[in-house]
């Protein structure tokens, strides 16, 4: 059957992002599989060209139902979130590594070829924290596995329901705010929309194939600057964020990863182990690829405040 007859498979279609991802493939005329753990949540995304269907990326057989008559695959599974009941016994990376291994055995399975991959800016061997060098060791793993691969890393992701916009968002809108870190970090800044346009088009780029690209616009920006733009969009003044230091955060972090039901590791690891790095990367070659630079900050943050 031809690719553009058959669905594009979303895994994580009911997150932040994955959300985002269905509707720019609906508005390109795909049809789309919805894959969710739990698929009540993801009714608002049915509809003609949207099919609903129950799975876990940890889970093979359901994993491979899911990929199953696909065209391809879009992975936007975020590992530091709540996990389902049994899975605490295992490092938060692992959990990822298990799920990207779920994806390529399926695909090899179904003689389904393409998957991208969402990951992040700073995604790096000798990374300070445990989570970028873990996502380092899946992105290789996908990447050698022989299926055409794309590895997609964005910086700050900016949008509403968000989980590091979150943080400008409440610093823009309430007295104080809480921050995890440096306030002299700087982040390459992304609209949402922008980012789930860029991996609708990357899909049907044989350019694309076998390669890892970093996203973002042209604006690097601390926690503080996007605060303030943030508020200025809707017509406040920003309220004042304190910034807690890592090493803080990971005195406390085992108790907070159980009490949340977070992976082991999950805030430590994302905190890391050192100094935190600015998250900038270069989006160079993915512009040269697609033809177009991302929106920057002010206009990706109308409307996604208040």
């Amino acid at each position: 059957m031809d690719d553009d007859l058959r669905p594009v498979l979303v895994i994580g279609a009911t997150g932040f992002l994955g959300r985002r991802v269905v509707a720019a493939l609906v508005n390109d005329g795909r049809r789309v599989r919805a894959m969710a753990r739990t698929p009540q949540r993801a009714q608002d995304l049915a509809g003609a060209s949207v099919e609903i269907v129950e799975g876990d990326f940890l889970d093979a057989a359901s994993t491979a139902a899911a990929v199953d008559g696909v065209a391809a695959v879009v992975v936007c599974v975020h590992t530091i979130s709540q996990q389902p009941a049994g899975g605490d016994d295992r490092d938060y990376m692992d959990v990822e590594a298990a799920g990207i291994g779920n994806v390529i055995a399926a695909c090899a399975a179904h003689d389904v070829h393409r998957v991208l991959y969402v990951t992040s800016i700073g995604v790096a061997a000798d990374a300070a924290s445990s989570w970028l060098r873990g996502r380092f060791r899946t992105e290789k793993a996908l990447l050698s596995s022989g299926l055409q691969a794309t590895v997609l890393r964005p910086g700050m992701i900016v949008g509403r329901g968000g989980d590091g916009f979150g943080i400008v968002a409440r610093g823009a809108t309430r007295r104080f705010a809480v921050a995890v870190g440096s306030p002299r970090q700087r982040f390459r800044t992304v609209a949402v929309d922008d980012l789930a346009r860029d991996l609708v088009d990357l899909l049907g780029e044989p350019a694309a194939v076998g390669r890892t690209f970093e996203a973002g616009s042209e604006d690097v920006l601390t926690i503080r600057q996007m605060t303030a733009e943030g508020a200025r969009s809707v017509g406040r003044r920003p309220g004042r964020t304190v910034f807690v230091p890592t090493f803080a955060v990971r005195l406390l972090a085992p108790l907070v990863e159980r009490l949340a039901r977070l992976p082991r590791g999950a805030i430590s690891g994302f905190v890391g182990e050192g100094p935190q790095q600015d998250m900038v990367g270069d989006p160079t070659a993915l512009r040269a690829v697609l033809g177009r630079i991302d929106r920057p900050f002010a206009e990706a943050v109308a409307g996604q405040i208040g």
